[in-house]
């Protein structure tokens, strides 16, 4: 499954054949649920699939949404996310998302994690309720390690959780870092990235990494891919 981003769509690719097709979103910029192609999206990006294979949960950028996508439907419904661009904890449509980046789900498919990219900060998304919180950062600027909000991201993309959902891993995009959270307290650690541009590998701080956007992690939990640009 594909959030093909300038299109304002959600595509299908059979593994198999190759073969595309069009889930959800007419094609043209816009917010409206419904199913399939009466359905609108405005620059979908990061995408995640429910365990059970049932749901697509999509970051709606331009629209500061959640939105959920049926896989036997192509059903659009909001999850979260009042449409204005904002920093609100709350529930539904009380929430606020300013430009939300990547999505992940924790595996037993009760939780979403979101990194709020104009915000600095990785959010928590009840799937049961769509009640919004902040699990790590700031809002400010910067690249602090720390416990919840004490902790500093730098337009955030990417996530990938742990397969046993203890920890959130973040391609931290400006600050060129690879962040790790703990899902349980927040607390954020740095494990590679020395913070400037480069192309160095290396142990730690000692490689370096130019706008992270992409990071996914090996099933067995030891490996993270990374994709720059």
């Amino acid at each position: 499954f594909v959030a093909d981003y300038s299109n304002h769509k959600i595509r299908r690719v059979e593994v198999a054949t190759g073969v595309v097709t069009t889930l959800a979103g007419s094609g043209e910029g816009g917010y409206a649920d419904g199913v399939g192609v009466a359905a609108r999206f405005c620059y979908p990006g990061g995408i995640s699939i429910s365990p059970d294979g049932g749901a697509l949960y999509v970051e709606d950028s331009s629209n500061h949404k959640i939105r959920r996508v049926e896989v036997a439907t192509g059903a659009v419904t909001t999850l979260a996310g009042s449409g204005e661009a904002g920093d609100t904890d709350g529930v539904g449509d009380a929430a606020e998302f300013y430009y939300p980046g990547g999505i992940c789900i924790s595996p037993d498919g009760g939780v979403l994690f979101v990194a709020d990219v104009d915000n600095h900060k990785i959010r928590r998304v009840e799937v049961a309720t769509g009640a919004v919180t902040t699990l790590a950062g700031s809002g400010t600027v910067g690249s602090a390690d720390g416990v919840g909000d004490a902790a500093e991201f730098d337009s955030p993309y990417g996530v990938a959780i742990s397969p046993d959902g203890g920890a959130v891993f973040v391609a931290d995009h400006d600050n060129h870092k690879i962040r790790r959270v703990e899902v349980a307290t927040g607390e954020v650690t740095t494990i590679a990235g020395s913070g400037t541009e480069g192309s160095a590998d290396g142990v730690g701080d000692a490689a370096e990494f130019e706008g992270p956007v992409e990071v996914a992690i090996s099933p067995d939990g030891s490996t993270l891919l990374v994709g720059t640009y």
